[in-house]
């Protein structure tokens, strides 16, 4: 698991207004350094909320396959996230590039096809479901992680076994507060499923806390970074009780930033 960032790339023609729609995405991994850029060639989204007439549509296309172009030959200028923010603050025109925000990265392609999918792709409660997001963490929470990491107060464990079960789980984020907090994202979706899988972690969660790792106690924290409102429901019939009943403390969307101001005050 390697440290990396994203940021998205969005046509915003009204600064005023501040209306964007994201239409491409750079991936940093910091070491080994790569990075992957992209832009859409699906500008519905544009056209529908900007009522883009097709020679604007036809600009926006040249101008973002440029952009693409531009920063793939400049991938060597690009090593750190402060580049990254450099190169972001120093946009002027309709496409802008947001703060580099943090992504835990497994495998560079099939992570940047999976963060494409999710922040640039047409959503929908099965994409994000099917598209496994679970290194996007909501943007409160990835600031105050970047910044935690730098100061090596963040880390990413990679796979863990699960006491007892013996089974892999996927953990990119850790912290320690008095106890080592294990970070999951996860999204659960709209459906049945979203009570199976929380049962599972629940079980995890509860294997977890009950068996310390060479003399240290361990608590999973599950981040739900995405709830459409039938995915909020699921979460508040069938995730929520469960998480409860095992004692696995669940982080909501509006908690993120609670969440975020708390561990940047308990790290260390």
């Amino acid at each position: 698991m390697a440290r990396g960032f994203y940021s998205v790339v969005q046509y915003c023609p009204d600064r005023f207004r501040a209306e964007a729609v994201n239409v491409g995405l750079v991936l940093l991994r910091v070491d080994p350094h790569a990075l992957r850029v992209r832009m859409t060639d699906n500008h519905e989204r544009v056209r529908k909320l900007f009522a883009v007439a097709r020679p604007e549509l036809k600009n926006l296309k040249l101008s973002t396959h440029g952009l693409a172009s531009r920063i793939e030959k400049s991938a060597d200028e690009f090593r750190t996230s402060e580049d990254l923010a450099g190169f972001a603050a120093s946009r002027a025109n309709d496409l802008r590039l947001t703060e580099p925000r943090l992504a835990m990265i497994e495998d560079m392609d099939a992570d940047f096809e999976r963060l494409f999918g999710q922040l640039v792709g047409q959503h929908s409660a099965a994409l994000l479901a099917d598209a496994q997001p679970a290194e996007v963490l909501p943007p409160a929470l990835s600031d105050a992680f970047r910044r935690l990491s730098a100061s090596k107060k963040i880390w990413s464990p990679g796979k863990i076994t699960v006491p007892i079960y013996k089974r892999k789980l996927e953990i990119p984020y850790a912290y320690r507060n008095g106890v080592v907090n294990l970070v999951k994202p996860h999204v659960f979706p709209a459906n049945k499923h979203a009570e199976n899988q929380a049962a599972l972690l629940a079980v995890n969660g509860d294997l977890i806390k009950r068996h310390p790792i060479d003399g240290e106690n361990r608590e999973l924290i599950v981040v739900s970074t995405a709830e459409t409102p039938r995915q909020a429901h699921e979460v508040s019939q069938h995730v929520e009780p469960l998480f409860k009943e095992y004692g696995v403390r669940l982080v909501r969307p509006n908690e993120a930033e609670a969440f975020a101001n708390e561990v940047e005050q308990s790290a260390h």
